[in-house]
């Protein structure tokens, strides 16, 4: 279909017909469908702006009289359309707001699919670019599924030239546009049309999207729009050096040794007669180290175990959403000697196991015998805690020579009741260790015991409740989001052990879970978990956004759903469980950086965010996901997600505090710590100076260890003649000829260096030449070991 510009009418492959009138100088836009009913109704408004101008009265009533406007579509793939509008200012105006609205004409389903990028539930309320990570509204309706995807490269040409955009959906109307931004609370966006933008005579802003409207289902299409956004984006960063700036073995060995060999992180102590060890869960960027031995401090977050949460949250909403007074807190955290409470965690976020099992690996790397043996201490930690109900417990505080323990956490919230997924992420990190690093009996006795438990919680339905206590011998469960996204915690758990024991109790529970998880989580895009709804972004249980219709939702249990039916296709080979975690996957990464805009400061492409009511941006549950996508690669074959995982796993570091802006330590033991997340607060700044430390530089091991260990530094699935930089370097050329095969690999680090190329290969001994150098014949086990080149 060619391009039309101000008007005409032009019938697509797919039967649908595109019709541009214009109206007082303004484009109308409507899209039916011929043979399945409307799409989109016609005659619907496409361009709504306000314009002021430098002079009185300031409000322009006809901007039509003061922009030229230009609207041009073509149709680039069947039911794809690029739409364009070029404004031009006749003389100097301040824009307000172009936004471009379809309305949504067909009849819509009650349970139809629904996905915007943030939920906007006041009338004033929108989804700006600050929170565009893959960015998309997809509406789907009983006979056709719409979506909007801005076009990124236009919008950041927008963003250059001081410009914000924004997406709203309101019941059946989709609206993107030119439009400026302020955050109100923890965190959500009003729209501000005063001032606007200035556009002197002659000046253009050009606003561009595609549409997509095809019969399949709101979820297919979802999976379409990702991997559109992907290849038009993603991918053609991945050629470029991104984020990282230093080799991936130095950024994990700094992030190592700032966790695990900094001794204001570490302790050691005694649990029943044996010998363990921990690293402590907080730290601050400031003039003075933390005050870890503070009673008064410690006893307050255990009498009072909603106080930290409740700091969080009147922070989150009254100060660090406020530019000034962000600051002034940012300036007294960094000059005074703080207050940490004297904790050891193992829940779901701050998991000091994961992080061990990096070290562990690590140390293994660099044949660190101190490094490993505290990372053992970590792994000795867990399986001493008190478990009298077979459960791992969340959390353990030092209050001088006192042990206090706690069973579970809700968000920020200790509990004396356990967590499901507290205790399951334990559980499942510690089988990864055993099946990976120490085949030690005693974890995998532990384990069991926990799966005892955890199969005697389940409810009729397939369920787990997400908190429970034992009382008299008998499980007492909450209520609260007891039938939800938290049962993928256990169901992920139980999978992964009967993966490696073959045990036939825990396949069936998990199966038993994981089809409540499809009916009850997946069909109704239902992710709910205890951060949705308890975290620095509350919000009542089971509340919807009102305007457009869409749930609540937090990535850790769209996160645990998709490792619970990996795992659980790999126990029972069942090809509907691999569909339903690829549907989950889909989910997941609708929170993927594709693109690094421009109005934030550092460079956030392959990060991932938390949730739909939050604005972080590199969150520190990147490095759960990094390795979680290229299992999947292995799965699926779809080489999409192998990339999709180098590019997260290279943001893991992005935030490390190395002596640049805006990661200047204000003390030297701070150097390799790695903040938790950037610009939280809806506003390009990092948070004020609080280091988790299993929540940015464990998770940022794991991620390391868990992908490098297989894949090294360079990945090449002979099976298939793919080949992956994944060390700072791309893959140019990958060619097989006869026994030999060839490889370019572009560093985009400076100087020389050595990497270690790991080949999957089956057959016969492989000639390797790397850059036009022959690394000879190489045998099967010694390529997938690694062979190391220089680059």
């Amino acid at each position: 279909m060619a391009g039309m510009d101000r008007s005409g009418s032009a019938e697509g492959r797919n039967g649908f017909v595109l019709e541009i009138d214009g109206v007082s100088g303004i484009p109308h836009l409507s899209i039916l469908s011929v043979d399945k009913g409307a799409a989109i109704a016609a005659g619907s408004p496409l361009l709504n702006i306000t314009a002021w101008s430098p002079y009185p009265p300031f409000r322009i009533p006809e901007p039509a009289a003061v922009l030229d406007i230009e609207t041009s579509y073509r149709e680039i793939a069947d039911g794809l359309f690029r739409m364009e509008h070029r404004l031009r200012a006749r003389r100097r105006i301040f824009l307000g707001k172009c936004l471009a609205s379809l309305r949504f004409g067909g009849p819509l389903r009650e349970d139809g699919f629904r996905f915007v990028p943030h939920l906007h539930p006041e009338p004033d309320m929108t989804a700006p670019d600050q929170v565009f990570r893959s960015p998309c509204v997809i509406l789907e309706g009983s006979s056709a599924t719409l979506a909007l995807v801005p076009d990124l490269t236009a919008l950041e040409t927008l963003n250059q030239a001081g410009l914000r955009a924004a997406l709203t959906l309101d019941g059946s109307t989709i609206s993107y546009g030119i439009t400026r931004h302020r955050v109100k609370g923890h965190v959500y966006f009003t729209v501000r049309e005063f001032p606007g933008f200035a556009l002197s005579k002659g000046q253009e802003a050009v606003l561009s999207y595609y549409l997509f409207i095809t019969g399949d289902s709101g979820a297919e299409l979802h999976r379409r729009v990702n991997s559109f956004l992907w290849e038009r984006y993603g991918r053609t960063r991945m050629a470029t050096p991104g984020p990282q700036q230093l080799p991936l073995d130095e950024y994990v060995r700094k992030a190592g040794h700032w966790a695990f060999l900094n001794e204001e992180n570490w302790t050691e102590l005694e649990i029943e007669g044996k010998h363990c060890g921990g690293a402590y869960s907080y730290n601050m960027n400031s003039k003075f180290p933390p005050l870890r031995k503070d009673k008064l401090t410690n006893t307050a977050f255990i009498l009072l175990p909603q106080l930290y949460a409740a700091i969080l949250r009147f922070g989150a909403a009254h100060v660090t959403s406020r530019p000034a007074l962000y600051r002034l807190l940012t300036r007294t955290l960094g000059s005074n000697p703080g207050a940490s409470p004297s904790v050891i965690e193992l829940q779901s976020w701050f998991n000091n196991v994961r992080s061990a099992y990096g070290a562990s690996w690590l140390a293994r790397e660099l044949g660190d015998a101190e490094l490993g043996g505290r990372a053992a201490l970590v792994c000795e930690f867990a399986l001493a805690s008190p478990r009298p109900d077979g459960l791992f417990p969340a959390v353990l505080y030092l209050v001088g020579d006192r042990q206090v323990w706690r069973k579970g956490t809700r968000g920020f919230n200790i509990l004396n009741r356990y967590h499901i997924a507290d205790s399951c992420t334990t559980g499942y990190h510690l089988l990864e260790w055993y099946r990976d690093l120490d085949p030690e009996p005693a974890v995998l006795e532990a384990c069991r015991r926990q799966a005892e438990a955890v199969m005697g919680i389940q409810l009729p339905s397939g369920a787990f409740p997400a908190w429970f206590r034992f009382k008299k011998g008998k499980v007492v469960v909450d209520p609260c989001l007891a039938e939800s996204a938290e049962s993928a915690s256990a169901v992920m758990f139980l999978a992964l052990l009967a993966n490696i024991t073959g045990q036939e109790a825990c396949l069936n529970s998990a199966r038993a879970g994981g089809d409540f998880l499809i009916t009850d989580v997946i069909a109704p895009n239902r992710w709910y978990d205890y951060e949705t709804f308890f975290s620095c972004s509350p919000k009542p249980v089971g509340w919807i956004d009102p305007r457009s219709g869409c749930h609540p939702e937090n990535t850790m249990c769209v996160f645990w759903t998709a490792a619970a039916f990996l795992q659980l296709y790999r126990a029972c080979g069942e090809e509907r469980y691999l569909e339903a975690g690829r549907k989950a996957l889909d989910r997941l990464l609708a929170y993927h950086q594709v693109w690094n805009p421009p109005f934030l400061s550092i460079d956030v492409f392959g990060g991932f965010a938390s949730q739909n009511t939050d604005a972080e941006w590199n969150d520190a549950r990147q490095g759960l996901i990094a390795p979680l996508l290229i299992d999947y690669y292995h799965a699926t074959g779809e080489a999409e997600l192998f990339e999709r995982g180098v590019a997260t796993l290279r943001a893991c570091f992005t935030t490390m505090y190395l002596g640049r802006e805006p990661y200047v330590p204000l003390r030297p033991s701070v150097l390799g710590g790695i903040e938790e997340n950037y610009a939280h607060f809806g506003y390009d700044v990092p948070p004020p100076g609080y280091l988790m430390l299993d929540w940015g530089a464990g998770s940022s091991l794991y991620a390391a260890a868990r992908i490098l260990a297989r894949h090294g530094h360079v990945y090449v699935d002979a099976a298939t003649g793919r080949a992956f930089g994944i060390d700072g370097c791309a893959v140019g050329a990958c060619e097989r000829e006869g026994d030999t095969l060839r490889l370019n690999i572009a560093s985009h680090l400076p100087g020389p260096r050595e990497i270690r190329i790991v080949c999957e290969h089956a057959g016969p001994p492989l000639r390797l030449v790397v850059n036009d150098k022959n690394l000879g014949l190489i045998d099967a086990a010694t390529l997938q070991s690694g062979v190391t080149a220089s680059i």
